[in-house]
């Protein structure tokens, strides 16, 4: 409730008190005097923090009446006294009301671990607010962007290149691999664990990386069971990393892919395990010409007669 004042209310005490009392935005109205009164400052930011705005500069450095006005709003630390928003209690009492009061804080506590993990912990973004240096801490930013994963983007350059971080980012919101490094944007491997822990992702990205979406949907359509002979040749080396690994097994005998099979290490013992294949090459046998040798063929074959032997 709003009072509408005239020449003989706007400098009484208790006219003044109640109506700050009722509505802590009053307060914008009183006389100089009043914004100055103790009691009356202290009534308004008890009902409405961002009272503190109309407040005297003398009680906006006012510890008593700070801290009330930021328990109550932690926002309103914006009105506070550049001495009170360098005090670590009302800071900190700011930032567990609202995260994003960090913002007003100085420097000094923009740069303090405790004040910018509680920050961080309410509102991944708001490690926007916080020192360069706080941004290059790894526990300030896992905190944060398992909070918000599009945090991400106010991380230093060196934690943007780290695979953990940025996986806990991908965990929380597709878009934080946006604000990857060019580095792990490059890496397929880094990329397919994105896809694990977050299956969407590789749906939302925008045209900036493009390409490397493209190759998370090849990856996706195998996982789905819809092969791709150009990108399993492309890509034989991530092909063990598959979830649905059986249909891939059956899909490659099938097609006689055994280069491809040879050349993927854990793929290749896999598949000898539960298929009984094993594949050779002269590599193996260490002769020439080993394609026109039947006799040396039908030696290894007899060795490992357990298996259906493929020379390659």
């Amino acid at each position: 409730m709003y009072y509408n004042y005239n020449k003989m209310d706007y400098n009484n005490y208790n006219f003044v008190l109640e109506a700050v009392k009722k509505e802590g935005l009053n307060l914008k109205y009183a006389s100089d005097e009043l914004k100055n009164n103790y009691d009356i400052v202290l009534e308004a930011v008890k009902q409405v923090g961002y009272s503190l705005e109309y407040a005297s500069d003398e009680l906006k450095n006012n510890y008593d009446i700070v801290l009330e006005a930021v328990k109550k709003d932690g926002k309103s630390l914006k009105y506070a006294s550049d001495e009170l928003k360098n005090n670590y209690e009302i800071v900190f009492e700011a930032v567990i009301e609202n995260g994003e009061s960090l913002k007003y804080a100085s420097y000094e506590l923009k740069n303090n671990y405790d004040i910018v993990l509680k920050s961080v912990k309410r509102k991944g973004g708001n490690l926007k607010y916080a020192s360069n240096e706080l941004k290059n801490n790894y526990n300030i930013v896992l905190e944060a962007v398992k909070n918000k994963g599009w945090a991400l983007r106010y991380v230093s350059n060196e934690l943007k290149n780290n695979k953990n971080i940025v996986l806990e980012a991908v965990k929380n919101n597709a878009w934080g691999l946006k604000y990857a490094s060019k580095n792990l944007l490059k890496n397929k491997f880094f990329l397919i664990n994105c896809l694990k822990v977050n299956k969407c992702y590789c749906y939302k990205l925008n045209n900036d990386i493009i390409k490397y979406n493209n190759f998370i949907k090849e990856f996706n359509d195998i996982e789905n069971n819809n092969f791709n002979i150009k990108f399993i040749e492309e890509n034989y080396d991530i092909l063990h990393l598959i979830d649905n690994k059986e249909n891939l097994y059956n899909y490659l005998i099938e097609n006689k892919m055994y280069n491809i099979i040879y050349q993927n290490e854990e793929l290749h013992e896999n598949i000898k395990i539960k298929h009984n294949i094993l594949i050779l090459s002269m590599n193996d046998i260490n002769i020439d010409k080993l394609y026109n040798n039947e006799e040396i063929k039908a030696e290894y074959i007899k060795k490992f007669q357990n298996y259906n032997v493929i020379f390659i």
